[in-house]
């Protein structure tokens, strides 16, 4: 009887053995193939692991870039990009702290949700390694969501804290850029088949206050938007007006606007001071709509604008790649440019 047993035992001990190696060269195989099919391409590298990144932000003071993903229309993820390692860590809904509805602040949001399509995001930074994470989020409501974004240990972490839902009259936000007290602003982008579809506007949000429309701001089909760092100034992207527009929040006469040839999607602010720019070719009309569809879009235009005057150039000219076929957004990484995407982008693509 104990040699039978022993027997088993020993049988059962090299099965495992086996399956553990098994297992063991199967990851190996998918490590591999992952690091072959995140190879560099066109002089660009890639961050693999996030799927289609359509906003990037870096948190500031620290090592750590945050992007919004999408899976479908209602859902999606946020994610945490190390700069020095370029490590991938999901935040929400995966990995995400227990929610907590911040009543005072956000007391007319109706119920905590996990699951949402993730769209524009900005920051507010509220202490040392303390943060507010804005979301656009389309699904089960139209809304920016509210996060609280912690650093702990060098590790960020994400609990979902409020919410702001869409005033009437909103069908689909597009990007949201945080202003000081505790203040928001969003942009009003009608989808697709709205017979709104050309026009739009931006809104400004405060508890206090609730929604308004800032002055001077209905423009054909408003998309990326930044504040100044007081928040007295806006800058706005039309996107199915192909211009670019400078906008104070207290004198609408006091506006500058460009024609940027291109659709501008996402705007962010560079370590220089100056606004960076990711666009497409579509061939976009505000009556029209774009001719174009987005991940037909043939290259992706990179651009910088002056603040002061709005002077634009180009900084690099991206083609549509297979694996990278449309960029939205541009930050600069230290001495690299990091570009998130969409149309089926499971990567960032960097280039110096």
């Amino acid at each position: 009887m104990k040699a039978i047993c022993s027997y088993a035992k020993n049988s059962y001990i090299g099965i495992l053995k086996e399956l553990g190696f098994f297992i063991f060269f199967l990851t190996i195989s998918a490590t591999n193939n992952a690091q072959e099919n995140c190879a560099p391409t066109d002089e660009l590298e890639f961050i693999c692991g996030v799927n289609q990144a359509e906003d990037l932000i870096r948190i500031p003071n620290s090592n750590f870039v945050i992007a919004s993903g999408r899976i479908s229309d209602s859902e999606g993820q946020l994610y945490a990009i190390d700069k020095n390692t370029r490590n991938v860590t999901e935040l929400f809904p995966l990995n995400a702290l227990e929610a907590k509805l911040d009543t005072e602040m956000f007391g007319d949001c109706p119920r905590i949700i996990n699951t949402f399509q993730p769209h524009g995001i900005s920051i507010q930074e509220m202490g040392e390694d303390e943060y507010l994470l804005y979301v656009v989020g389309h699904g089960y409501r139209e809304a920016i969501e509210v996060f609280s974004l912690m650093i702990n240990d060098d590790k960020p972490s994400l609990r979902w804290v409020g919410c702001v839902e869409a005033p009437d009259g909103v069908e689909r936000f597009n990007a949201v850029t945080a202003l000081p007290d505790n203040k928001i602003a969003a942009t009003h982008l009608p989808p697709p088949g709205s017979p709104n579809r050309g026009a739009g506007e931006v809104w400004e949000w405060s508890n206090r206050q609730g929604w308004k429309i800032i002055a001077g701001s209905q423009m054909a089909g408003p998309n990326g938007i930044v504040a100044s760092s007081d928040g007295s100034t806006i800058f706005v992207a039309a996107y199915l007006g192909t211009s670019l527009t400078k906008l104070s929040r207290q004198n609408s006469s006091q506006l500058i606007q460009v024609d940027s040839t291109y659709s501008i999607d996402n705007i962010r602010w560079s370590d220089e001071g100056e606004l960076l720019l990711a666009a497409h070719d579509r061939n976009c009309t505000p009556s029209q709509g774009c001719s174009i569809g987005i991940i037909d879009s043939p290259v992706t235009h990179l651009l910088k604008a002056n603040p002061e005057n709005l002077n634009i150039e180009t900084i690099r000219v991206i083609p549509s790649l297979d694996v990278f076929p449309i960029g939205t957004v541009v930050i600069d990484v230290d001495d690299e440019y990091w570009v998130g995407g969409i149309g089926g982008a499971d990567r960032i693509a960097i280039f110096r």
